[in-house]
């Protein structure tokens, strides 16, 4: 159940808030009032687009609250995802910034749209006065007649499957693309494996390879500067050298170092550094002695490079990108060399699923005979007492050879409205006062069949007057009865049935507009049945007929 709303910065609407009952709540207005604002809050709430347009002009955000007590499988639902309730209340609450951006919450906590929907569907079932239309398109009757039937499980079961057979259809698809396509593929992948295997590439050999050119480039040099290194640290020949000033000084302190922790400190590092040159100046000799001008050696590794830079253009920027893309080939070229091994696999694959997707359409069509029977009486029945006592209703379900997503089968609502009258397609034959009465029918007969708790119907009373006005009052009421419904309406027939009464009004000043909501008591009501039965100041006339309506002596 609808507990309270509360709207604020929608359009016209500063600050709003309805506190809603249990049973037949009503609301009227002046046309222009605010009553569809009120609705375009409430699809807010469901999860519907949020266009950044109805935020009031000059603020900053338009926020809507509704505050819901509910039980069973919403409470399950928000429990399995992580949403705690308390008591059976459900917050939702919904914001939308005036650059777009919008953002839901379930009692407190931050949801998706999709999120939002899921669980608004549990809460909430509304009609809009355009949703007629669904029924002038025969393609839209499935979904009531699966909404009867609860085929939810199975029609998720079913087009799953579907999905999947879809899906390999796909896969084959590609699979068998044109043989001459398949071949040229095929030449180019093994002329580009070919072209990288031969080279026999190794991760990180061009760096050693630039390392060894510029070494060859500088033989000279190298070889020099090493030379002179090596005299400098340790064989200068007639010249004394750096290894043996440092002997004649450890030698010096060989004597001294034990006498003093300081003498031993320096002994040891003079020392260590005396092995040290030996040991550098060693391997500055033995380098030198490799290091020699190479011109085969040189041309070899420029020619290795340029080998390098010539595949880097073709496949990639660095030779593990080329040896990755050399990987990839091969298994390319080994998908389509198995490729009608593959296409054999997936015919068979395809032909035992859509076996599976047949029997799963076979009981899909069945639920829905066994429902059709029996919706299309109470819709029927519903019709009688909605002033279409001579109406024939009937749901057409026929089987189709091929499958699509919503299984094998066509349905259509036929109606006659006339004694005598062949059943014909709803479309060709409904006005739009029978539209909306067909349209009641319809949710009448799903009330039953949901936990929705609220139901909410703007102007369903499209097209209606005098007595079938009054036999949709009454089945509003009956609705009531189970359920929590609201409805707009234009109609002093069905205003009159209501259980509770709101007032939509619009004031208006130099500056701006403002839209208000008020619970009419008593004489309010009389007031605005007479409003409504005059179509402008009421009458003493339209006071009594409303008073008369009201049961009020």
């Amino acid at each position: 159940m609808l507990n309270s709303l509360s709207i604020k910065n929608i359009a016209v609407i500063d600050n709003l808030e309805i506190n809603l009952k249990n049973g037949f709540n009503i609301l009227t207005g002046e046309t222009g009032a605010g009553k569809s604002i009120i609705i375009d809050s409430i699809n807010m709430i469901l999860g519907m687009r949020a266009d950044r347009e109805l935020v009031r002009h000059g603020a900053e955000y338009a926020f809507v609250q509704a505050v819901f007590n509910a039980d069973g499988r919403v409470i399950e639902f928000l429990s399995d995802n992580d949403i705690d309730t308390e008591d059976g209340q459900i917050i939702i609450t919904r914001r939308i910034t005036s650059d777009g951006k919008s953002t839901a919450k379930i009692n407190g906590c931050a949801v998706t749209l999709g999120m939002l929907r899921d669980t608004a569907d549990m809460l909430v079932n509304i009609h809009g006065q355009h949703d007629n239309q669904a029924l002038l398109n025969p393609s839209k009757h499935i979904l009531f007649l699966d909404e009867y039937a609860e085929n939810e499980t199975i029609l998720s079961e079913y087009k799953a499957k579907y999905r999947h057979i879809n899906n390999l259809k796909a896969e084959l698809s590609a699979n068998s693309a044109d043989e001459q396509e398949k071949l040229r593929r095929m030449d180019l992948l093994k002329y580009q494996i070919n072209e990288i295997t031969s080279a026999k590439l190794v991760s990180g050999e061009e760096e050693e390879l630039k390392n060894r050119r510029d070494i060859l480039e500088n033989a000279e040099k190298i070889s020099s500067a090493a030379n002179e290194a090596y005299t400098q640290l340790y064989d200068g020949g007639e010249l004394r050298c750096a290894y043996d000033g440092l002997s004649v000084a450890v030698n010096a302190l060989s004597s001294i170092s034990d006498l003093n922790d300081d003498l031993q400190n320096i002994y040891n590092s003079l020392s260590e550094a005396m092995y040290s040159i030996e040991d550098n100046a060693h391997e500055l000799k033995n380098f030198a002695e490799t290091v020699e001008y190479d011109e085969a050696e040189l041309n070899e590794i420029e020619d290795r490079l340029e080998l390098l830079q010539k595949l880097k253009r073709k496949y990639g920027n660095t030779v593990d990108d080329i040896l990755a893309f050399c990987e990839n080939a091969q298994k390319e070229l080994e998908t389509i060399l198995i490729s009608d091994e593959k296409a054999e696999e997936l015919t068979e694959e395809i032909a035992k699923e859509e076996k599976k997707l047949k029997a799963i359409a076979q009981k899909l069509s069945k639920t829905r005979l066994d429902a059709a029977k029996i919706l299309q009486k109470k819709i029927e029945n519903s019709l009688h007492e909605l002033n279409m006592e001579k109406a024939k209703f009937s749901i057409s379900v026929l089987k189709n050879e091929d499958f699509s997503s919503a299984g094998c089968d066509e349905v259509e609502f036929l109606i006659s409205t006339n004694p005598g009258e062949d059943l014909k397609p709803l479309v060709k034959i409904a006005s739009g006062g029978e539209l909306s009465r067909v349209m009641l029918a319809i949710k009448s007969a799903l009330a039953g069949k949901d936990d929705v708790e609220t139901l909410i119907f703007d102007e369903i009373d499209t097209g209606v007057s005098g007595n079938a006005a009054l036999k949709i009052a009454k089945k509003l009421k009956q609705l009531a009865c189970s359920k929590q419904v609201l409805c707009i309406t234009h109609l002093p027939q069905i205003a009159a049935a209501g259980d509770t009464h709101f007032l939509i009004t619009k004031n208006v000043d130099d500056n701006s507009a403002t839209v208000s909501v008020t619970e009419l008591d008593s004489e309010g009501r009389i007031t605005e049945l007479s409003r409504i039965i005059d179509g402008g100041k009421p009458s003493t006339s339209a006071r009594e007929y409303a008073k008369e309506m009201l049961g009020i002596v």
